[in-house]
C-alpha cells in the first residue's frame, strides 16, 4: 500500500491564506511534501489557529499575537506531516522551534497552562479530523482503514510528547519571567490596563514612566522577518524614531510577543499633538514594522483608554489589509461598528445590496459615493478628492443608485454612510478610484 498520498494534498480552490512562517522555515518541507501539500498544511494550521482562538479566546489578544499562533500551528502541522511520510527520520520527540517560542510567550502572557494544554488538544483534534477527511479521499478503499490507524497511532505519539514538551517550557519560562524586573513592570501594565487601581507614584518609579501625564498609545507589530535587524531592534527603532517625530517627553515600551510590543508615549498636556495626516508624514517605519495610534487620553485612566483604542485601531487596519499606519482618530467610527465583524458585513449587504459586491467596477463606485457624500453631496468637492472630471462623479453616482436597493432620495443618509465606511474597510476599494 503506498502511503504517499500526503504528496497529494491539495489546499480548497477558493484558499487565500499567506504563511505566517517566513520563506526559510517553508524550503525544506516544500522540498520534501512539494507546494500543494505545504500549501494545504498552512490553510489547515490558519483554521486550527482560529479555531483555538474562538474556543480559548485567551490565546487571543490582538493580529500580532494570532500570528504568532499561526507560525505555532504552521510549524506543527509541516512537523506532523513529515512525520508521517514513510520515510521519515523526525523523531516524534522533536517539538519545532516556533512551537517552543509560543509556548514561552504564552506565559509570558500569563495564560494559565490548563488552557495552554486544551489549545494543543484542540488543535491536534481538529488536524486528525483532516488528516482523515485525507485518508478517506486520497487512499484506496481496502487500505483507508489500516491507514486511518497508523496515522492515530502516530497522532497520539506526538500529540502526548507535543504537551509534556510544552508543559516543561511553559514551566520554565513562566519561572524565569516571574522572578524578572520585566515581569514586575508588565504586571503593573497589566493592572493598568484591567481598570484596576495601582499606587501611581510607586508605579511611575518602577515603570519609569509618568503616569499622571497626557498619554497616546501605540501598538506596533514586525511581519517581515527576512530583514537583517532582528524583530525586537526594529519595533525598539520604530517606538524611538515615533518619539522623536512627535517630540514625545517619555516613552514606556512592552514587549507583547516576539513580533510586537506596546508602546505609551507622555506628553505635559493634550495640546500640540498632530493631526493623523501630518503625523504620518512626520513618522519613518522600520522595514516590515506596523504602527496603531490610541486617542490622547490623560492619567493612568488616559494609558488604558488609548491602548484599547490603538488595538481596535490595529483590528481596523487588519481588516483592510494590514495599513503600515493607523490612527484611531480616522478609523473610531468604523472600529465601533466593526466590533462584530459578522454582523457588520450583514449590515453593508442590507444596505448596498448589489453595490456591496466585490468586482473592482462596484467598489470604484462605493468610493465615489463614500466621497461625495462625505463632501455634502458636492460635484466639485468630490471631484477635487478623486481626481477626476465633474461629469465622472456624476455618471458614478447614477450607476451606483441603480444597485443600491433604493433611490438615494428615499435612503437613509447616515445608514448609507456608515455602509461606504465599514465596506471601505471590509472590502477595499479600487485603486484608480
Amino acid at each position: 500500500m503506498t502511503r504517499h498520498w500526503l504528496l497529494r494534498l491539495r489546499p480548497p480552490e477558493d484558499a487565500t491564506t499567506v504563511p505566517a512562517l517566513p520563506l526559510a522555515a517553508l524550503v525544506t518541507a516544500t522540498h520534501v511534501l512539494g507546494v500543494e501539500p505545504v500549501e494545504w498544511a498552512v490553510c489547515t494550521a490558519d483554521a486550527i489557529a482560529a479555531d483555538i482562538v474562538e474556543q480559548v479566546p485567551a490565546h487571543g489578544g490582538g493580529a500580532s499575537s494570532l500570528a504568532t499562533l499561526r507560525r505555532s500551528t504552521e510549524s506543527a502541522v509541516l512537523a506532523t506531516l513529515l512525520l508521517l511520510l514513510p520515510t521519515a527520520v523526525r523523531s516524534v520527540t522533536a517539538l519545532t522551534e516556533e512551537t517552543h517560542e509560543g509556548c514561552r510567550e504564552f506565559a509570558r502572557r500569563a495564560i494559565p497552562l490548563e488552557q495552554v494544554l486544551r489549545g494543543v488538544r484542540l488543535g491536534h483534534a481538529h488536524l486528525a479530523d483532516a488528516l482523515a477527511e485525507a485518508v478517506e479521499e486520497h487512499v484506496r478503499a481496502d487500505d483507508r482503514l489500516a491507514e486511518v490507524r497508523r496515522v492515530n497511532e502516530l497522532l497520539f505519539a506526538y500529540a502526548d510528547t507535543h504537551a509534556s514538551q510544552m508543559a516543561e517550557t511553559y514551566i520554565v519560562e513562566r519561572n524565569r519571567w516571574r522572578g524578572s524586573d520585566e515581569a514586575a513592570r508588565r504586571a503593573i501594565v497589566e493592572d493598568l490596563l484591567a481598570g484596576r487601581d495601582v499606587e501611581a507614584e510607586g508605579a511611575t518609579r518602577r515603570l519609569r514612566y509618568d503616569l499622571a501625564r497626557c498619554h497616546v498609545a501605540a501598538v506596533l507589530h514586525c511581519d517581515d522577518p527576512s530583514a537583517t535587524a532582528s524583530p525586537a531592534e526594529r519595533l525598539h527603532h520604530a517606538a524611538v524614531s515615533l518619539a522623536r517625530a512627535v517630540e514625545a517627553t517619555g516613552m514606556l515600551i512592552v514587549p507583547a510577543h516576539t513580533a510586537g510590543a506596546w508602546v505609551w508615549l507622555a506628553f505635559p498636556d493634550e495640546t500640540g499633538w498632530p493631526g493623523p495626516g501630518e503625523l504620518r508624514g512626520r513618522v519613518m517605519l522600520p522595514q516590515g514594522v506596523r504602527v496603531a495610534l490610541g486617542p490622547m487620553a490623560p492619567g493612568p485612566a488616559g494609558m488604558r483608554r488609548s491602548h484599547l483604542g490603538a488595538l481596535a485601531a490595529e483590528r481596523v487596519a487588519a481588516l483592510g489589509g494590514g495599513a503600515r499606519f493607523c490612527d484611531y482618530r480616522e478609523v473610531r467610527l468604523t472600529a465601533l461598528a466593526t466590533a462584530q465583524a459578522e454582523q457588520a458585513d450583514w449590515f453593508v449587504r442590507e444596505t448596498l445590496g448589489r453595490l456591496a459586491s466585490d468586482g473592482v467596477w462596484e467598489q470604484q463606485l462605493r468610493e465615489t459615493l463614500r466621497v461625495y457624500l462625505g463632501e455634502g453631496r458636492s460635484l466639485r468637492s468630490a471631484a477635487q478628492r478623486l481626481l477626476v472630471a465633474r461629469n465622472t462623479v456624476t455618471y458614478r453616482v447614477h450607476r451606483a443608485e441603480e444597485l443600491l436597493p433604493a433611490p438615494l432620495a428615499s435612503t437613509d443618509l447616515l445608514e448609507l454612510q456608515m455602509a461606504l465606511e465599514i465596506a471601505d474597510v471590509l472590502r477595499g476599494r479600487a485603486p484608480d478610484a
